[in-house]
């Protein structure tokens, strides 16, 4: 994939072996919108005249990823949920897992058709509000979380506790201060409260970690395909609303904002869980507590720039969010009698 040139021969070879019939490759083009991984869009017509649309995720070279996830485990997981059916997604054709045919680990995705989520509600306007869409993305939040772990096997690890789970979780902020360029002791700070003012617990259940509007596809008929799987884990569910929560804060329009008791009584309905632990207390919580992962990762990439080991341009970019990252932490960590 690095190759942009030479990517409508490999790829053609590629499908041609991984399907046992001569696929030749019309059309190849890079695509934006991916921050982590390098995406591309292909057009491919097989033996038999028909054509279709494919999407291709590899990795970047080295010292240019913002963040370094694992490709195996990201089609593990992604072949476990689709031959499952546990929730609408693209499906997870071929794997070059090591990266000799298309110069890169490299998973081969069925292409989407339609906008993102996020697409869909920067069309929208305050004043005409959101429709459907807050309760549209309540319900799939709430497919991802009533997911049966038993789903993806040994696909990605499972926590043996949730106090312990919770626990490692908490650990992050210490570790990321361990690990960066720098002293940073807000991080222990914020690790500190956090252990000290834990929630009721939940069952652990499939966390995607990256669950925002930009990672949901709507198809024509208004249904919705959940993408971007590659920081998925198995953990407290509250992650992902306490990311959500972040994340449009900062990239708007965030949709609880407006009514956010509505919002988490619809997450409760169709989720199941009671009140006890979800509640604006819990949202404000895992808000702080859900970040960690890609704040971690985003810290470590600005250590190995200072270190002259990462020269990515999007590790620049993103370097805004550690700012926003404090500004969040420490709303979190208000007492809550204030």
């Amino acid at each position: 994939m690095h190759d942009v040139q030479a990517m409508p021969e490999l790829l053609s070879s590629f499908l041609s072996q991984e399907s046992g019939q001569k696929v030749s490759v019309t059309s190849y083009e890079t695509m934006t919108g991916g921050y982590s991984r390098l995406m591309a869009r292909a057009e491919v017509r097989w033996q038999d005249g028909s054509t279709e649309t494919l999407v291709l995720r590899g990795d970047p070279p080295p010292g240019k990823a913002m963040m370094e996830t694992d490709r195996d485990t990201e089609w593990a997981l992604l072949s476990a949920l689709g031959q499952a059916e546990s929730i609408p997604m693209p499906k997870a054709r071929y794997y070059d897992s090591i990266g000799s045919q298309l110069g890169t680990k490299c998973i081969v995705l069925d292409f989407v058709a339609g906008q993102s989520l996020q697409a869909h509600l920067n069309e929208c306007t305050p004043e005409s509000g959101y429709g459907r869409h807050t309760f549209d993305l309540v319900d799939t939040m709430a497919a991802v979380h009533r997911i049966n772990p038993d789903d993806v096997g040994a696909s990605i690890a499972r926590p043996n506790d949730w106090s312990t789970y919770l626990g490692g979780l908490i650990d992050r902020f210490r570790q990321a201060d361990r690990n960066h360029a720098e002293s940073n002791p807000f991080l222990r700070y914020v690790a500190e409260w956090l252990d000290a003012n834990r929630p009721p617990p939940l069952p652990l259940r499939l966390v995607h970690s990256d669950f925002q509007p930009a990672n949901i596809m709507v198809g024509t008929d208004g249904s919705h395909q959940v993408i971007d799987w590659e920081l998925t884990h198995i953990g407290d569910p509250r992650e992902d609303l306490g990311y959500y929560m972040i994340y449009s804060s900062a990239s708007g329009p965030n949709l609880i904002v407006p009514d956010p008791e509505a919002f988490l009584a619809r997450y409760r309905e169709k989720t199941g869980f009671g009140e006890d632990t979800i509640n604006m207390a819990t949202l404000g919580y895992f808000s702080s507590l859900a970040a960690i992962t890609v704040y971690g990762q985003v810290l470590a990439g600005a250590g190995a720039m200072a270190r002259g080991q990462n020269s990515g341009i999007m590790t620049t970019y993103t370097l805004n969010a550690l700012t926003v990252g404090h500004n969040n932490f420490l709303a979190g960590c208000i007492p809550p009698s204030l």
